[in-house]
């Protein structure tokens, strides 16, 4: 037996990292009321009068912001792009391509300074930001306006050095960069004109000049993962290594054509509801496993059961049947100023799903041309939309199919009008964007 001076471990590598989120302790009064600290009010969007969802599920309470206050702004920039990506689905458009002008764009950021809840502000959209020629300046716009983190989506392609140089001195808090392959093959191959060294090599640029120039910088990969690229993702940590990123955000394919259908790998998942942590199911709850020959088809079984399964009481599971935009308070404006509740309604488009063809149309409940974005959001229109959509009582067309319901997002069979929300990815967990 070796001496315990010998095997001792530094205490200090087994102290707890400060935590990233924030952790307070709340007195309650006899009344049964206790105050939130200034800090949780404000990611709740919680002000006088806002009301603020408790929900108690899985044997946790869990405390959901308010859903009218405007907490993460998408901008699109631009719908126009440098590359022909084959995951693209502005290859069905039938709208002109456009990009947002600076006088539009002015008008909004002194509308951002009305939105005291504000967190955050993603130029993204679906075009590549950077093909605009003033996106440096609207990054610097935006933080001139409000305490705000801005964040850009890119396929990296147009990311040079003198690009990046401003981005950095504008003030750019994170950059998503598009990687839908960890290897020049599947990288070059989905993605058309760009060049997996070429992109690798600027994101890599960018973080030397972010650290020369003393300018925090967070990176994330975002990954469209379908038949062509998944056995990628064996190599996804070093990508994360050599990119330097933080975050990975996976999400399957979004089907525009029935070619593309055939490369989603959720289908099962769609039909069976896998990871969905439905109510009558089983709860079978795991301790933390070794993962080897042993244990493999043991766990793999068990995740094919279409159980609900828990991790030491943490759900193993996606929200199906909720949209994530209306519960993160998010909103879009599209490039010409249309304002949006969410990715799959700012543009007219086409999925498919069972081989059947869905034709999606846009919804507006305002443009930033004809009345201010605080305006807008505060409509009875749209905050009737929100609670629609919170509730979600649609009809679950992704799992049924078949019917004429499914050939577009006009009505469903459940009595509900335009737009239904039933029949979309985003939805039911299979599509995500940063």
């Amino acid at each position: 037996m070796r001496n315990p001076d010998e095997v001792k471990p530094d205490r200090k590598a087994f102290e707890a990292s400060p935590p990233p989120a924030l952790k307070f302790e709340v007195e309650v009064d006899r009344q049964g009321c206790f105050r939130f600290p200034a800090e949780i009010l404000e990611k709740l969007g919680a002000g006088p009068g806002s009301r603020v969802r408790v929900v108690y599920e899985n044997d946790q309470v869990q405390i959901e912001p308010d859903l009218h206050a405007l907490r993460r702004l998408y901008i699109e920039p631009t719908s126009g792009c440098n590359l022909r990506c084959q995951t693209c689905i502005r290859h069905t458009w039938n709208e002109p391509f456009g990009s947002m002008s600076l006088e539009l764009f002015d008008r909004l950021c002194q509308q951002i300074k009305e939105l005291p809840f504000l967190q955050s502000v993603m130029l993204a959209g679906f075009g590549e930001p950077l093909f605009h020629p003033d996106i440096v300046a609207m990054v610097r716009k935006l933080k001139e306006a409000a305490a705000v983190s801005v964040e850009i989506t890119t396929n990296g392609t147009l990311l040079t050095e003198d690009v990046s140089r401003q981005l950095l001195e504008a003030g750019l808090d994170r950059l998503w960069v598009s990687f839908d392959g960890t290897s020049e093959t599947s990288f070059d191959d989905i993605r058309q004109g760009a060049s997996f060294r070429l992109v690798l090599k600027n994101v890599q640029k960018l973080r030397e000049l972010a650290t020369g120039m003393n300018r925090p910088l967070a990176i994330g990969i975002s990954f469209v993962v379908m038949r062509d690229n998944i056995d990628d993702i064996r190599n996804i940590e070093e990508l994360i290594r050599e990119v330097g990123a933080d975050r990975v955000l996976m999400s399957n394919v979004l089907p525009y054509t029935e070619e593309m259908e055939r490369k989603m790998l959720c289908l099962l998942a769609l039909t069976c509801e896998t990871f969905a942590n439905l109510p009558g199911k089983p709860r079978i709850s795991l301790p933390r496993l070794d993962i080897n020959y042993l244990t493999k088809e043991p766990i793999y079984h068990l995740l094919k059961g279409y159980q609900n399964l828990f991790m030491i009481n943490n759900a193993i599971s996606a929200p199906t049947r909720s949209c994530r935009f209306i519960k993160d308070g998010t909103t879009f404006i599209r490039w010409d100023g249309k304002v949006a509740p969410c990715m799959a309604l700012l543009h007219e488009h086409v999925t498919y799903l069972y081989g059947l063809e869905r034709r999606v149309k846009p919804y507006f409940p305002g443009d930033l041309n004809d009345r201010s974005l605080p305006e807008i959001w505060s409509s009875p229109e749209y905050h009737d939309f929100r609670e629609k959509v919170f509730r979600f009582d649609f009809s679950p067309c992704h799992i049924c199919g078949g019917c004429s319901y499914l050939e577009g997002n006009e009505e469903d069979c459940f009595g509900n009008t335009f737009p239904v929300c039933g029949g979309c990815l985003w939805a039911q967990g299979v599509i995500q964007c940063p």
